[in-house]
C-alpha cells in the first residue's frame, strides 16, 4: 500500500560532440559503439550518475560494461563511442492514487485489461 510509481518522460534529445558532452545530474545519456562487428548500447537516466556519486568518466565506464562489453575502456576506445544526451521530467504517484486514476486495481484477481476510467495527461 506504500508503493509509489515513478515515470520519467525523456525529452530534449541531442547528439553529443563527444562522450563527455553532457552534465552529471542534468543529462541522461545513450551510448552506442561497435566492437568486432558486435553492436553495443546502454543508457542511464539523468539521476543515475548523481545518485551513484559518479563523475563522467565513471559513468561512461559503467555504461560500457552495462552494454555487455567487458574489455578495457581506454581514452582511444571512448573516442569511438557515439553519445546522445537527454533530459527527463519525473512524476511520482502513490499506488492508491494510480488505482484511482485508472479506475481499477490491476493486482486484483479477475481483472482482465479493463478500460481506464480516464486517460493519463502530463503537463510540462
Amino acid at each position: 500500500q506504500d508503493l509509489r510509481v515513478g515515470v520519467s518522460l525523456l525529452v530534449k534529445y541531442e547528439e553529443c560532440s563527444n562522450a563527455y558532452d553532457w552534465q552529471v545530474g542534468t543529462h541522461g545519456i545513450v551510448i552506442k559503439f561497435v566492437v568486432n562487428g558486435v553492436q553495443h548500447s546502454a543508457t542511464f537516466l539523468p539521476e543515475v550518475a548523481k545518485e551513484q556519486g559518479w563523475d563522467q568518466e565513471q559513468t561512461i565506464k559503467s555504461l560500457v560494461h552495462k552494454s555487455g562489453y567487458q574489455g578495457d575502456v581506454t581514452e582511444r576506445f571512448v573516442k569511438k563511442i557515439h553519445c546522445t544526451r537527454y533530459q527527463s521530467s519525473k512524476e511520482r504517484v502513490t499506488y492508491k492514487d494510480y488505482v484511482e486514476i485508472i479506475g481499477f486495481d490491476p493486482l486484483e484477481e479477475g481483472v482482465a485489461n479493463p478500460k481506464p476510467k480516464r486517460s493519463w495527461c502530463l503537463t510540462l
